[in-house]
C-alpha cells in the first residue's frame, strides 16, 4: 500500500513508514489527553500579550517623541488655575487605592493586586510631582525628605505587597 502525499511520484511512502507515522502521531495525541494536556478543543494559536503587546509597544512608541516634542516647546514655568484641585485629586486617590487595597487585603481578594499597583503608581507620582514643582530652599528640602522617607518606601512596600499577592494566586 502506498500513501500519497503530493501530487509528485516522490512524494509518497510505503505503507510501513505511513503506518509507523499514523501510529507515533496517534501516541502522541494519547499521551497529550492522558496528561490534560488537550481538551479536545480547537483553539487559535496567539502570540503571549497578543493585541495587548501590540498596543503597549504603540503607546511607547508615540510617547518617546512626544516628550522630545514637550520638552522643546513646554514653557519652564506656566500657572495652574486648578493648583489646590489637582493635588488634593492626587492624594484623594491615592488614599483611594490605599485604602481598596487593605480592604481587598483583609478579605483575601486577589483584585488587591491591582489596587496595591495603583497605589505604588500613584505615590511615585506624588514624589515626582512633589520635588519637581516645588520653589528651591525649604520647599525643595521638605518635598526631597517627604518623598525619600514616606513616599518612595510606601510605594515599593506597595508593589511588594502585589508582587507576594501575585505569587501566592
Amino acid at each position: 500500500m502506498t500513501t500519497t502525499l503530493g501530487s509528485r511520484p516522490s512524494d509518497t511512502l510505503d505503507g510501513t513508514l505511513g503506518d509507523a507515522i499514523d501510529d507515533r502521531v496517534a501516541d502522541a495525541l494519547e499521551d497529550y489527553i492522558t496528561e490534560g494536556r488537550l481538551d479536545g478543543r480547537i483553539r487559535p494559536r496567539r502570540s503571549p500579550g497578543g493585541l495587548a503587546a501590540l498596543v503597549a509597544a504603540g503607546v511607547a512608541a508615540v510617547l518617546l517623541p512626544w516628550c522630545l516634542i514637550l520638552a522643546a516647546t513646554l514653557p519652564s514655568t506656566y500657572q495652574a488655575d486648578n493648583w489646590k484641585l489637582t493635588w488634593i485629586g492626587l492624594d484623594c486617590g491615592t488614599a483611594l487605592a490605599a485604602g481598596l487595597t487593605a480592604y481587598l487585603l483583609h478579605k483575601r481578594n486577589r483584585h488587591a493586586v491591582l489596587t496595591a499597583m495603583a497605589a505604588g503608581t500613584l505615590l511615585i507620582a506624588d514624589a515626582w510631582f512633589d520635588v519637581s514643582t516645588s520653589a528651591a530652599g525649604f520647599d525643595r528640602t521638605l518635598s526631597l525628605t517627604e518623598a525619600l522617607l514616606l513616599e518612595l518606601p510606601l510605594a515599593v512596600c506597595a508593589f511588594v505587597v502585589a508582587a507576594r499577592e501575585l505569587r501566592r494566586q
